[in-house]
């Protein structure tokens, strides 16, 4: 945990994108199916993070 924030986005981004080339190279629907599965996991977890930074955005400029 000695990563920041912008460090585990980027991190998830590339897995994202090497996720999503091994979804489209893979022929076994199982092994299809649990790539997916990852690939739903890392955008979920994406959208968590880019919510924090939109959150934490927020509060350091409120708009009053």
């Amino acid at each position: 945990m000695d990563r920041t924030l912008g460090e585990h986005v980027r991190a998830l981004e590339e897995r994202m994108n090497l996720v999503s080339e091994q979804i489209m190279q893979e022929n076994d629907s199982s092994k299809r199916n649990h790539l997916e599965s990852e690939l739903r996991a890392v955008e979920s977890a994406l959208d968590h993070y880019r919510a924090a930074f939109r959150i934490e955005r927020d509060i350091a400029n409120p708009t009053t």
